[in-house]
């Protein structure tokens, strides 16, 4: 058996939240599918994963999922599939309460628990997410905690605002015994181009690596993690690990949207089809963009000679800062 498919599936817009940094422009419910057609989707993603002998992680989120019946629809259906190996679930948790706890612990495929925070106190977390936010998401992580059912994970989108907040929020989630802190770039897109002085610069994202080479007490080559675009920290009791997350966008993962449409990933806003009317293995197969981004030597820069064979650079921002998905990273700084 090949490794996991990673699926991000956003079915929905709908949120009560309206985040400066979010990659949202429309909030609203007016796109979302009803049963039928989400199952359509999913029978297709199933096909798809028969046809390559693979099993998937399936990530359901927004939006704000927890705000929508037909996520219970989903998990239901997803549950009882032999090809999906794990269910996740990414939210804001202000919706979170005992009882609809109790109602998700009942899908034993649903195994982690991931919730948005953007600083380790108040007065971070609000200057990028609304007021009184804070803590009603600490009411629900005490909520998870009290449950012991699920894996929880902190959400953590750096930017200029909060990058420096990074050592307090590593050891809040250690103290609060959080499973871990996946942290993530701003990049961009809906609400966030308001506020694209907020993405962070080469040496900001150099420190942030130094951050988390300190909070695990190794030394490794700077370089050598500089391909990942993501990291997670993973907490042990008092040795935590580090995790690198390369992008997945054309090999190992993609985004569905409410309407149905195939994003490479989240923060790369091109469609390569419709999963309502397309065959995944086509759109997968066939598709012109997944192909381009897939090959070192179709990208620009010194991306296109870089030494480190496995990186790709972050498509995502690239697209977002210059306009071309192929050009150099921009905050890449590989140095030989």
């Amino acid at each position: 058996m090949k490794d996991p498919f990673y699926i991000q599936w956003h079915f929905t817009n709908f949120c009560n939240l309206r985040c400066q940094h979010c990659y949202q422009d429309d909030f609203s419910d007016h796109q979302d599918l009803d049963g039928s057609d989400l199952r359509k989707i999913s029978d297709n993603i199933l096909e798809a994963l028969k046809t390559w002998r693979q099993e998937a992680c399936i990530h359901l989120t927004g939006g704000e999922p927890l705000l929508k019946s037909e996520l219970f629809f989903l998990l239901d259906y997803l549950n009882r599939q032999s090809a999906v190996q794990e269910l996740g679930i990414i939210t804001n948790g202000l919706p979170l309460h005992p009882a609809m706890i109790k109602k998700l612990s009942a899908f034993s495929k649903l195994k982690k628990m991931k919730i948005s925070l953007d600083g380790a106190d108040a007065e971070t977390h609000e200057s990028i997410r609304p007021r009184f936010t804070f803590d009603r998401v600490m009411e629900a992580l005490s909520l998870l905690k009290k449950e012991k059912r699920f894996e929880i994970i902190v959400m953590f989108t750096v930017m200029k605002g909060n990058y420096e907040n990074l050592p307090s929020l590593l050891r809040f989630c250690q103290n609060l015994g959080a499973d871990g802190l996946i942290l993530e770039r701003f990049i961009p897109w809906g609400r966030g181009r308001d506020i694209q002085q907020e993405v962070l610069d080469k040496k900001e994202w150099k420190s942030i690596i130094r951050t988390l080479m300190e909070f695990i007490s190794v030394e490794v080559e700077e370089n050598l993690l500089l391909p990942y675009q993501a990291f997670q920290i993973q907490f042990h009791g008092q040795d935590p690990e580090l995790l690198g997350a390369p992008c997945v966008a054309g090999t190992d993962g993609f985004c569905i949207m409410p309407q149905g449409e195939v994003f490479p990933c989240r923060r790369f806003p091109i469609s390569i089809g419709n999963l309502l009317f397309e065959p995944l293995v086509q759109l997968w197969e066939r598709s012109d963009l997944l192909d381009k981004i897939r090959k070192k030597e179709n990208l620009k820069g010194k991306c296109s000679c870089c030494p480190m064979t496995q990186c790709r650079g972050c498509r995502s921002l690239a697209l977002s800062l210059t306009g071309d998905y192929l050009a150099e990273d921009p905050h890449c700084s590989y140095s030989n």
